[in-house]
């Protein structure tokens, strides 16, 4: 009754099976992919090997390009993608199922050893890394394995092979053997071989299974047996080719046949059937076919992907048709760490007030690559306290900070004699020439401070107290030249021409000489804020280099503006003429609304406007040409001046006023 319901549902198996497969003889490619991608030999390379086969013939597709490829790495295409044919190695276990081709007087297992060693003859061993290697599991009596030999790798030894057929030939076998089981060995070879180095290179190798056998047992038949052996083949991606050993012109029976058939094209393998001089040869033909396998196509893209898991589909189109397959690929890539390792944290730097020798911070960062992975950034920015200050393009990206003229001594700290002293944040930072991603150093920290003028000499002084009022000695001097003259005049002059000169210059006088004590000296220039704070507040222009800045100790004329510097810029007078130039500000300054380059005085012209963090100031021009008076002809006005140029005659002539 048992053996009735092993037999009946075998029956339904077969049946299935043949719906499922019935186009399995149809020419399609099998495509397999050995192992995981390899992201970690050249990364960011990402090696990926795979093979494309004729599933009707078992032979190798040769030819085909990168353009027959299609890869897509967590759903995006990638590229540029390389493809090359490679002789990579097979992984070859043959398995003999003894019982029934091994019995007293049976030439069939003489049969089977001979095709094996015509396909030891057409394997690749020639002492390199792409050997092909081979193994053997032999199924003897009571269902032991025996002959067995594993692989054997550098060198690889088909010898070992060769004893076991000998041993095979020489022992016979009563009765039924259970196939089943030298498969299961078979795949524990090929998957979970007990030597780690040759698990390693089986991994990138094609793996297949060979078997030999007049059918399977009806002792040993089990519908989940045969499905787990299936189940672990395809999720191996090994291959069973089954070869059915008949008598010489005999047959086996329909359901040995089924049997073998469906374990072979369940696994993506043939089915051959060996009685006579033609199948004997159709056998060998396909020996030279699997042979074929042991090359593959070595697919290489750079993967831009960040450390992790993702999917990778594989697909591939060929003339009998396309095949895809998705495996999981893993990148070890990390974006680099940045450090700076100059200046030290804590740092202090101090500016001479004399500027020489000049104060330069360095600058350097140490790149270090979690991922083992070493490459250059193409630029390390600088920033100092938040603003990019400084780039570099060239390894090891060393730069500096001239700190001399960043802060310019004012007058106001002459006085008070204290440093000006600020303190900076220094940060790093770099994109990953692989990865879409930015490295950023940490903060170091330093104080510069620079140091005020020295106070001043009694000579330095008076000097810049006459060249800061030379606007008014000139014009005193002239006045005392005149008046030494005049004095000459009335010793030398006498009657009414004296009195008349004297009256005439006495009233030139009148009009030229102001009071020293009433007014201030008057300025020929002056600042108006026009926009910000304090809108309307003036600065008259007395001296002949005039500070602006944001607080009041350390400029002439403060704006108590947040984004002005100390000082901003300065207004010097020359003979008349005024120039401005930008200190080295922050913010800059803005002449008539374009940049300033600092420390490079422009020509201030009148109501020009200047523009330093939030406030716009004008200046104005004091004094000019004097207009006029309404109410006059020019032709009389130019009357009186031809009389006023006239001859002394006709001065004497004009009555006295």
């Amino acid at each position: 009754m048992m053996k009735r319901t092993v037999l009946v549902l075998m029956a339904a198996t077969i049946l299935l099976t043949m719906a499922q497969t019935g186009s399995a003889q149809q020419a399609s490619p099998l495509l397999v992919i050995h192992g995981a991608p390899d992201a970690t030999t050249a990364p960011p390379q990402v090696r990926t090997h795979a093979s494309v086969i004729n599933e009707a013939t078992a032979a190798s597709i040769e030819g085909l390009s990168a353009e027959s490829f299609r890869l897509q790495e967590a759903g995006s295409a990638v590229g540029p993608l390389e493809a090359s044919y490679e002789p990579v190695g097979l992984g070859v276990v043959v398995v003999v199922d003894r019982g029934g081709i091994a019995a007293p007087g049976d030439p069939r297992i003489k049969e089977a050893t001979e095709l094996v060693r015509q396909l030891l003859d057409r394997l690749s061993v020639t002492g390199t890394p792409q050997d092909d290697m081979a193994a053997i599991v032999g199924i003897g009596a009571g269902g032991v394995l025996t002959p067995t030999s594993s692989f054997s790798y550098n060198p690889v030894d088909i010898n070992l092979v060769r004893n076991a057929l000998v041993e095979m030939e020489a022992e016979a076998v009563q009765g039924g053997t259970p196939l089943y089981e030298g498969l299961d060995e078979a795949l524990e070879l090929l998957t979970q071989n007990p030597d780690a180095t040759i698990r390693d290179v089986l991994a990138r190798r094609r793996k297949m299974v060979i078997a030999f056998s007049d059918g399977v047992d009806p002792d040993f038949s089990d519908v989940a047996r045969e499905q787990d052996i299936v189940r672990k083949a395809n999720a191996a991606d090994v291959s069973i080719y089954a070869v059915g050993m008949a008598r010489q012109g005999g047959s086996l029976t329909r359901q040995a046949e089924d049997n073998l058939e469906r374990l072979a094209h369940q696994t993506e393998g043939l089915y051959q059937l060996h009685r006579d001089e033609e199948t004997h040869q159709a056998v060998l033909d396909l020996w030279d076919r699997l042979t074929t396998q042991r090359n593959q196509y070595l697919l290489t893209y750079e993967t831009e992907l960040p450390k992790g898991d993702y999917s990778l589909n594989v697909e591939v189109e060929t003339e009998i048709g396309s095949a895809e397959r998705d495996v999981s690929v893993t990148s070890i890539l990390e974006a680099p760490k940045i450090a700076l390792t100059a200046p030290e944290n804590g740092a202090a730097y101090t500016v001479p007030y004399s500027h020489t020798p000049k104060v330069e911070i360095p600058l350097s960062v140490e790149l270090t690559f979690p991922d083992g992975v070493e490459r250059q950034p193409s630029t390390v920015r600088y920033y100092r306290s938040g603003v990019l200050f400084a780039t570099s393009t060239t390894p090891p990206f060393d730069e500096s900070w001239d700190a001399t003229d960043y802060v310019t001594q004012t007058e106001e700290a002459r006085e008070s004699q204290e440093p000006v002293v600020e303190d900076f944040t220094f940060t790093a930072e770099a994109d990953d020439a692989y990865l879409d991603e930015t490295a950023r150093s940490g903060p170091v920290n330093v104080r510069v401070a620079w140091e005020p003028l020295p106070p001043r000499t009694k000579i330095e002084e008076t000097t810049e107290e006459v060249r800061s009022n030379l606007w008014l000695v000139i014009p005193l001097g002239v006045l005392g030249v005149g008046l030494i003259v005049l004095m000459v005049l009335l010793m030398r002059t006498r009657g009414e021409m004296a009195q008349r000169v004297v009256r005439t210059t006495t009233g030139v006088l009148k009009g030229v000489t102001r009071s020293l004590g009433g007014e201030p000296s008057r300025a020929p220039g002056k600042l108006v804020i026009t926009g910000g704070a304090n809108v309307g507040r003036e600065f008259r222009l007395a001296a002949q280099v005039v500070k602006v800045g944001r607080d009041p100790q350390f400029c002439d004329f403060a704006l108590h503006d947040d984004y002005v510097s100390n000082p901003h810029f300065s207004i010097q007078r020359e003979q008349n003429r005024f120039y401005i130039t930008d200190e080295g500000s922050r913010n800059g300054t803005k002449l008539n609304g374009r940049p300033l380059q600092p420390h490079q005085r422009a020509v201030l012209q009148p109501d020009a406007i200047i523009e330093a963090g939030n406030t716009r100031l004008q200046f104005k021009r004091l004094g000019g040409a004097t207009r006029q008076l309404e109410g006059r002809s020019q032709e009389q006005t130019s009357r009186e001046g031809e009389g006023a140029r006239g001859d002394g005659r006709q001065s004497q002539e004009r009555p006295a006023r």
